[in-house]
């Protein structure tokens, strides 16, 4: 998540609020519940609790989407309604969402996803159903090609961990790099792209290590990692985390750059880091600085609507709206087959995040945004790819 500035308190939906109708204020707002003139998007994401600013900011870019489509009239003329579903980052609440999501007929695709363990549970339940995800969170290899109704619009661990593994080495010059990673899906798979393709540029793992998700005290492991003195540390996990590392290395004396995952880039890694991630370099697929006009115009009207600017996870939401209109609009249909399809065929949509393709997998066709923290800020990196 990549954002300056003032920033908004997240709200967390509360727990027993499995499933609920949002009908999105402003120009979107309103509207029947049911009918040939509703087109449903339900959106599902971990809406509670201490990660609950990806699935929170996502929600927001897809309100900002659906208000700007209900007013230039609707996708094929119905009126765009979103139901809200509070996963609560459990994985044996997929199937029941999904299976809620399924039995409304009006519901035509699902957006949204903050954990991959959560979509890989509930993507049988889509399958049976036929009813297609665009989710725009969730990483995991192990859900590339899992079913003919999956995409998502951002990249996979393996992608963005090798990309990294390659601009450590080739772009920044680093040759020995030590890594910490949390202990699941998402911090295993892309650690393990990042080590290969770090050993692929001719770089050297020195140090090599795992942590559990809540991990508090990192001396141990970063006093080991000290001993064979790295040119650069490299953190694949979530800013909670990622933020302790960087500060008790500090702390510890160690000097080195940090390099880290998406799983980091929001604005609770800075406020929890303070100057001890000052330098630090992650990826993302946006920054609200980028002169596009359709990047401002987006920022504009994000800060206006919500008081603060987009991360990347709204913005990726929010193109997967655009995405999903185009694929209605490719198809000639508003049925979750005709979305299916257009999804499937749709090339190249244009959008904040860059054009969006999907490959014969599922999976988005483009490159990283490298950024940096600079002065408590996320800044586009000098160096790209």
């Amino acid at each position: 998540m990549i954002r300056r500035g003032s920033r908004a308190p997240a709200i967390a939906l509360p727990l027993a609020a499995i499933l609920m109708l949002a009908a999105c204020a402003g120009p979107g707002a309103g509207g029947s519940a049911g009918g040939s003139g509703v087109f449903k998007i339900g959106f599902t994401g971990t809406l509670s609790g201490e990660f609950a600013s990806y699935a929170v900011e996502m929600r927001q870019g897809v309100e900002l989407a659906v208000d700007e489509i209900n007013a230039a009239g609707g996708v094929e003329g119905a009126r765009v309604e979103i139901v809200v579903a509070d996963d609560r980052g459990e994985p044996s609440q997929g199937p029941v969402v999904a299976q809620r999501f399924c039995d409304d007929e009006d519901i035509k695709v699902v957006l949204g996803y903050s954990f991959s363990s959560v979509a890989l549970a509930a993507v049988p339940v889509y399958d049976r159903c036929g009813l297609p995800v665009l989710a725009s969170a969730v990483t995991s290899p192990d859900l590339s090609g899992s079913s003919r109704y999956f995409f998502r619009n951002v990249l996979t661990d393996a992608v963005q961990g090798a990309q990294m593994g390659r601009y450590a080495v080739d772009v920044l010059g680093f040759r020995r790099i030590a890594t910490l990673h949390q202990v699941d899906d998402y911090g295993n798979g892309v650690n393990a792209a990042f080590e290969s393709a770090v050993r692929e540029a001719g770089g050297e793992i020195v140090s090599s290590d795992g942590y559990q998700l809540g991990t508090k005290d990192f001396r141990g492991q970063l006093t080991r990692i000290d001993s064979v003195d790295p040119d650069a540390i490299f953190v694949g996990g979530f800013y909670p985390e990622a933020a302790k590392i960087a500060e008790q290395a500090r702390d510890l004396g160690l000097g080195q750059r940090i390099l880290g995952t998406d799983g980091s880039l929001s604005p609770d890694l800075i406020a929890l880091g303070g100057e001890s991630v000052e330098g630090m370099i992650l990826y993302g697929l946006f920054h609200p600085s980028l002169e596009s006009p359709e990047v401002q115009r987006f920022v504009s009207s994000f800060e206006e609507r919500f008081g603060q600017e987009p991360s990347s996870w709204s913005a990726l939401a929010y193109d997967a709206v655009y995405a999903v209109k185009a694929a209605v609009e490719l198809a000639g249909g508003t049925s979750r087959d005709d979305v299916r399809e257009g999804l499937a065929g749709v090339e190249n949509v244009p959008g904040v995040t860059g054009p969006t393709s999907f490959n014969e997998e599922g999976d988005r066709i483009t490159n990283v945004l490298f950024l940096t923290v600079r002065d408590g800020e996320f800044v586009p990196a000098e160096k790209q790819l």
